[in-house]
């Protein structure tokens, strides 16, 4: 389901769990990404929502399942209109009719296969589906003001984001980025979820600010990176150029490392190595010392794979090592080896279990708590 791109159908069911906020976040990536690159969706899917608030002003109220089999019947039309003609750019889609204000490209992986094909898009139709569903659910609140444009990656994806003035930010799998309405006006206020790195066009007099979890980290001239994941139990930001304002922990320059947890502890770690903390920009993932629980959750964002533990109290014993995104065979049985481990694999999924005498004890009560 994950690596299903954007030009593909999405059927109804996957739709009915997105706007009820019950599908996954690889299933809301592939549907926001659809409606994005097919406008004429994104507002019929405007319209039948906006139907179904109960427009008590018609003297006839249109009918809910007569318009969604209408809907339906469109997302299974061909997406002939989309693809590229002869001579065009191959793997390139873009909605024309207006000029986009941010460019965002999915960047094209190491493995090959044709899932892996760059996308530009604009955000008219993000806002369109954020719009709409802004609207069922205040549907007896005050006309809302714009709405954010949400900027997203799947599993296995990475992608590249141009906002309006030259910023560029780089978005890890498994990420989504929401970018205010009125950036650009007074401030230029971005928030992640996941991980993104950003190359900040220096404004003094309009800030760029980066809201994630419980943390705000503000530019103030630099290069960073922030992480959030939702499982994540504290917000980091990595600075590898500048300087950054992070609320709970304060400045940090070049080389600094900064973390605030969900209970609202913090710290900040000077002259780091922060190549390691970013090698994910090329694809990379090191570890030192990770618990297993950790591997796992980034190899499962990285390769889109199903790969879990025989036994949970595996979790805790500490990897030490570098994993690419170019085999994630090769990747499982690199930590599989390192840790004494076996693979058993059973379709697509693959368990790592223990082996008599080979694989250690869990690690220290440290590294316990690392992994929860």
């Amino acid at each position: 389901m994950a690596d299903r791109m954007p030009g593909d159908a999405i059927d109804a069911e996957l739709l009915d769990r997105y706007l009820a906020h019950e599908c996954s976040e690889a299933e809301g990536a592939i549907v926001r990404r659809h409606l994005m690159a097919r406008p004429d969706l994104a507002t019929a899917l405007a319209s039948f929502l906006s139907d179904l608030e109960g427009e008590r002003s018609r003297s006839v109220p249109p009918d809910p399942g007569e318009s969604w089999l209408r809907l339906r019947d469109r997302l299974h039309e061909t997406d002939d209109d989309y693809l590229p003609g002869p001579g065009a750019t191959s793997g390139v889609r873009r909605v024309t009719g207006t000029d986009p204000r941010h460019l965002f490209t999915l960047l094209p992986s190491r493995r090959s296969g044709p899932r892996w094909r760059r996308i530009m898009y604009t955000t008219l139709a993000a806002g369109l589906v954020v719009a709409a569903v802004f609207r069922v659910s205040h549907r007896d609140a005050a006309p809302a003001p714009p709405p954010p444009e949400t900027f997203a990656t799947a599993n296995r994806e990475r992608a590249e984001l141009r906002l309006s003035d030259g910023t560029r930010i780089r978005l890890a799998p498994a990420s989504h980025i929401r970018v205010a309405a009125d950036y650009g006006e007074k401030e230029r206020s971005v928030y992640l979820e996941g991980q993104g790195y950003f190359e900040v066009k220096h404004d003094e007099s309009r800030p760029f600010i980066v809201y994630a979890g419980t943390a705000i980290a503000r530019d103030v001239g630099t290069d960073f990176a922030v992480r959030s994941y939702a499982e994540d139990r504290a917000v980091q930001v990595v600075v590898r150029t500048g300087a950054v304002a992070m609320t709970g922990v304060g400045r940090l320059g070049a080389g600094d490392v900064g973390r605030l947890g969900i209970d609202g502890t913090s710290s900040l770690t000077h002259g780091v190595a922060v190549d390691a903390l970013l090698a994910w920009l090329d694809g990379r993932l090191v570890f030192h010392d990770a618990p297993l629980a950790t591997v796992i959750a980034e190899l499962r964002r990285w390769h889109d794979a199903d790969v879990q533990l025989a036994d949970p109290r595996l979790g805790t014993l500490p990897f030490t090592g570098v994993l690419t995104d170019v085999s994630f065979r090769s990747s499982v049985d690199l930590v599989a080896a390192t840790l004494g481990l076996r693979v058993r694999r059973a379709g697509e999924r693959v368990t790592l279990e223990r082996i008599g005498g080979l694989t250690p004890s869990s690690h220290s009560p440290a590294a316990a708590r690392r992994a929860r």
